[in-house]
């Protein structure tokens, strides 16, 4: 049976989190999904969990496919995981992020297509959720409650970890543009270019690693995000890369 939605998860060297993030979807109230996990460049454990889960779940594995790619790149890992995909609507999550247990069900009833014509009925073309820190530190609430109010009002249009959209307009702009920083930020302007729904925040929680704010700090990493907007301004974009900190 085809399922309403697919979880693509891309995991570069995410041993110490993707266990967490997949029991954190086996959990989820609503269970028509299935999971796509597309290792890319690992050079770590990552699809060792991933198989382990799999043997776990035995009874249950036709929900969580693995794929691996040999080139290490988030954009070309959630386009492939988009390729195999069976779900009419796409949830991209990344792999050291958890859903709450009813992040899935809220996304489905934002998501629900009309029987008569196939549209929307919410009128959402792509979305995200609130997002809450996996560590509870102040300025960690902060920052992620600044994302939060940005995105809830529509002052930024962007992503808290997680990006939902309909496969066929996915395919339709032709997916992820080849790059490591903003790559969200772009496929939602083309989304939303087509006309057919609105960019939603979702009033659903996922929970994000820290990881970055802890070797960077909070400052170098607002700072990167400030440099990585006027690049994009003047179309420098494409020359930046993403640091990995794992």
């Amino acid at each position: 049976m085809v399922p309403f939605l697919s979880v693509i998860i891309p995991a570069y060297n995410e041993e110490k989190y993707i266990r967490k993030t997949l029991h954190s979807l086996k959990m989820q109230r609503f269970q028509d999904f299935e999971v796509i996990v597309v290792a890319n460049g690992c050079r770590d454990r990552t699809e060792g969990v991933v198989r382990k889960r799999i043997g776990e779940d035995r009874g249950n594995n036709e929900k969580l496919r693995l794929f691996s790619l040999s080139k290490a790149h988030v954009s070309l890992a959630r386009n492939y995981g988009a390729s195999v995909a069976q779900g009419e609507v796409l949830v991209f999550l990344d792999a050291d992020t958890e859903l709450e247990q009813d992040t899935l069900l809220k996304i489905q009833e934002q998501f629900r297509f009309s029987e008569a014509d196939g549209s929307c009925l919410n009128d959402v073309a792509v979305a995200t959720t609130l997002v809450r820190a996996d560590k509870s530190l102040f300025r960690y609430n902060i920052v992620m409650g600044l994302k939060n109010i940005q995105h809830r009002l529509g002052f930024y249009k962007g992503c808290s970890g997680i990006l939902v959209c309909r496969a066929d307009d996915f395919k339709v702009v032709g997916g992820y543009d080849e790059l490591t920083v903003r790559e969200h930020r772009k496929l939602i302007i083309k989304l939303l270019k087509l006309g057919r729904g609105g960019y939603k925040c979702i009033d659903a929680y996922v929970i994000t690693s820290m990881r970055r704010f802890e070797v960077w700090g909070v400052r170098r990493a607002m700072l990167f995000w400030i440099q990585q907007w006027m690049k994009d301004k003047t179309n420098g974009i494409e020359k930046s890369e993403y640091e990995c900190v794992r």
